[in-house]
């Protein structure tokens, strides 16, 4: 497996893909490098996040992964092979994503007939987290930290709020779960790492505020749940485990410990 992790690497498919002169459609997956990310960018007339649900029956993504496969690997690969107008697709696959993300990058290698390249971020430069540690409602911050990778999220309406809950974890496949916290709730984990564009940064991923109770989430069959237990033990926090959508009672439960630690529902 070649992974490509600098624009002299990446410029010759650049050229290939100008060659084709037409709108291009990129696909990506994860926080592929900056300078990788933006050139691949400039040269596309669109761009769709993989992570994100698109609609797509995600059972499809069986043709290729198994069926207990993460639904953020699922979502993924059923966004990857339904999209009809991708014309090339840049993945993150190395450690800065998982096991499981390099793995189906080279499937989707092998089953589309567009350039897969496999890409890595190792950069631990950090930018700071005002989107993170704002008093935005906690759905608009991760859906600005998500947004944020194509287009600049961030504007003077952001203030930084002291905060009375936390969000640890990665940005969930169904974003209503954010929706029962206060707006005043700060976001630690993986997602953390996203908005400073540093997603192999374990040292900022494991950071949190043991001041305040923080709900640690994590997507069913995915390795990060071994951390987000441990953590949850660490700091007294509430381990939440889903699947794809977020049921009634996990909410019943979220809901409940937020009012425990002082949230009026």
């Amino acid at each position: 497996m070649r992974l490509i992790t600098s624009l002299d690497e990446l410029n010759p498919v650049i050229n290939r893909m100008r060659a084709l002169k037409k709108p291009l459609t990129l696909g990506f997956t994860g926080v592929p490098p900056e300078p990788i990310l933006r050139e691949a960018i400039a040269v596309s007339s669109k761009v769709v996040d993989l992570d994100m649900p698109a609609g797509h029956d995600i059972s499809v993504a069986e043709t290729i992964i198994p069926k207990i496969s993460c639904a953020t690997l699922r979502t993924i690969a059923s966004n990857a092979l339904l999209y009809k107008d991708l014309d090339w697709i840049i993945l993150s696959a190395g450690y800065d994503k998982c096991d499981g993300g390099r793995f189906l990058g080279m499937q989707l290698q092998k089953v589309l007939s567009i350039p897969v390249l496999l890409t890595e971020n190792r950069s631990l430069e950090r930018r700071g987290n005002p989107i993170c540690e704002s008093g935005l409602p906690l759905l608009e911050k991760m859906e600005r930290i998500v947004n944020g990778l194509i287009s600049d999220t961030l504007s003077g309406d952001i203030k930084k709020t002291d905060p009375a809950f936390g969000f640890w974890g990665v940005p969930p496949n169904d974003f209503s779960v954010l929706e029962l916290f206060p707006d005043n709730t700060h976001i630690f984990g993986w997602a953390r790492c996203m908005e400073n564009r540093t997603p192999s940064d374990t040292e900022l991923e494991e950071l949190v505020d043991p001041a305040i109770p923080t709900i640690f989430f994590a997507q069913a069959f995915c390795p990060k749940n071994i951390l987000a237990y441990r953590l949850a033990s660490q700091y007294n926090g509430l381990y939440v485990e889903v699947d794809s959508r977020v049921d009634h009672s996990i909410k019943a439960k979220i809901e409940a410990f937020l009012w425990i630690h002082g949230k009026k529902l």
